[in-house]
């Protein structure tokens, strides 16, 4: 985590660009920039803005609040708040908050630092510069009214285990769970009504077993790649997502700068936490990434130029995938269920979650493909093909690339698991003399480097990861995302030893038995998996 006086340094240096960045279709869309706002003190202020004086040498500071003083100021017509060690006067922006005065006036003299943390990105705190007011540091003393559940999660983070602790992907899953709010983690776990298909996309991988091959002389081993021409460390990338500043203040800051580090791919989401424009400028001008894009309407559709353009003018970019599987928003009810218990952050990620924001669009067809193949130069992929005709139709189209996925098994529930699919999908492909025309990828239960190899095994050229690395930064931030990273990397590197292959070309499907791969079987265990998934609760009795 950065320190607090650093985080609220950086806030206050993206001032100049808040006009800008509200505007900016290509960065989080307008109702999204809302929800963000309203989750901050537990659903209560939105976008922050301070003086640009704020960034100055702290023996410039005219004042020093101590909390005694801070907590008398609690009315409508006179309400300050704590944010990491700073004190702000929001009188003015009780009348403009969308969501009410009153959801600012429960946080009123008092310390709102967890929950501003588990929102936003430090460029979020711009967007009222005219109605917040800076004051100065905060002083000595301690807060009377601090909720017990941010007491609780602050001494887990300040107990939470060291990386040295840290040995597989599911530790760091288990460590989210205790430093998040349980509302941010379901946001992140659930998945799509009963979560069948959340559930198979795990064990889908435990009925792949490996046959080795014995006396293989395998001292160098390699698990360098090519990715749509992207040179890779790993055969992995870092999924797109929404919500990353829900984890970290850093948020995608996070994940492109380790996947710089340990050179993997990451895709960067149309809802990016950052805005377009700074995210891009601080980018090294040689890390190639990949961009993700849906649109919510049939006028995004109609206007796909834009979006296509605006990528195309960063060079970072080499290839850009767009979400087929979005018509409508899948039924989390798990998420929907948690939510409606916590007054602080529930209503705003409804708006998050988009379930009372916009609609997705509904009328993205094959012709819309075929014109967006024709439109650019760069790779065209799809994400969230579920079935082997559609990757065969894709390639036949132009597509160089598909993503088989079920969005984590938070759309549509039954949905098959990706590495079942792909194992379809490159057997049409060989019998439509289309297998060199397309690269695969798959994501989804992907947990150990034994699960990259596998599919790998099976004719994927790569996978995706997404909530592994929200749960690896929630604890630990940037070294968090590194850290799981090369426990990947260590893992397949065992894995192709003890297999006997030296390269990712020698991987094939004579080193797997896949035999089992259809069969549905609920007795499958998973212990780690197990023991980190919460089921869905029910009703709550007599706490209405």
């Amino acid at each position: 985590m950065i320190g607090r006086r650093q985080f609220t340094r950086q806030i206050a240096r993206q001032l100049h660009t808040s006009a800008r960045n509200s505007a900016n279709q290509f960065s989080i869309p307008r109702w999204a920039y809302l929800a963000c706002g309203s989750v901050i003190l537990g659903a209560g202020v939105s976008f922050w803005s301070v003086n640009s004086s704020i960034v100055r040498s702290d023996a410039t500071f005219a004042s020093v609040f101590p909390v005694s003083e801070v907590m008398k100021h609690n009315t409508m017509d006179d309400c300050w708040i704590a944010i990491d060690g700073h004190v702000y006067d929001v009188s003015k922006f009780l009348a403009q908050h969308p969501g009410g005065a009153a959801r600012i006036l429960r946080f009123a003299g008092s310390d709102a630092s967890s929950a501003f943390r588990s929102i936003h990105t430090e460029s979020v705190l711009n967007r009222m510069k005219e109605h917040v007011t800076y004051l100065g540091p905060l002083g000595e003393g301690e807060f009377l009214n601090k909720a017990k559940k941010e007491q609780k999660l602050d001494v887990a983070l300040g107990d939470k285990p060291s990386l040295a602790h840290i040995f597989n992907l599911s530790d760091f899953e288990f460590v989210a769970k205790k430093v998040l709010p349980q509302t941010t983690f379901t946001y992140y776990a659930t998945g799509s009504s009963d979560e069948f298909s959340l559930r198979e996309n795990r064990y889908a991988y435990s009925r792949v077993f490996f046959k080795p091959k014995a006396l293989q002389n395998v001292q160098q081993v390699s698990t360098s790649t090519k990715m749509l021409g992207i040179d890779a460390e790993l055969p992995l990338y870092i999924s797109g997502f929404a919500g990353s500043c829900l984890a970290h203040p850093d948020a995608e800051w996070n994940l492109q700068r380790a996947a710089y580090k340990e050179k993997i791919v990451q895709m960067v989401p149309k809802q990016n936490s950052i805005d377009f424009d700074e995210f891009f400028d601080g980018v090294p001008a040689d890390q190639e990434q990949w961009a993700q894009l849906h649109f919510y309407t049939d006028e995004e559709l109609e206007n796909m130029d834009e979006y296509i353009n605006r990528f195309e003018s960063r060079k970072n970019i080499k290839g850009i995938f767009f979400n087929v599987d979005v018509t409508a928003l899948g039924n989390r009810e798990k998420d929907s269920k948690v939510r409606a218990l916590d007054e602080d952050l529930g209503e705003a990620l409804n708006e998050m979650a988009n379930n009372s924001g916009a609609e997705y669009c509904k009328t993205f067809t094959w012709d819309h493909v075929r014109k967006l193949v024709q439109k650019t130069n760069l790779p065209v992929g799809l994400k969230g093909i579920q079935r082997g005709e559609d990757v065969v139709l894709a390639a036949q189209n132009g597509i160089k690339a598909v993503i088989l996925s079920n969005h984590g098994g938070r759309q549509l529930d039954f949905s098959r698991p990706p590495l079942e699919v792909l194992a379809e999908a490159k057997q049409m492909l060989k019998e439509n003399g289309l297998e060199k025309d397309i690269e695969i990828y798959v994501d989804g239960g992907i947990r150990r480097g034994s699960d990259i190899i596998k599919a790998i095994c099976l004719g994927a050229k790569g996978v995706g990861m997404g909530r592994p690395f929200l749960y690896a930064m929630a604890g630990y931030g940037e070294a968090g995302v590194v850290r799981a990273i090369q426990i990947l990397k260590m893992e397949m590197i065992n894995n192709m030893r003890l297999l006997g292959a030296r390269n990712i070309a020698e991987l094939d499907e004579s080193f797997i038995d896949a035999s089992s791969l259809k069969l549905h079987n609920p007795n499958v265990n998973d212990r780690l998996y197990d023991e980190n998934y919460v089921s869905l609760p029910s009703p709550p009795w007599g706490k209405a």
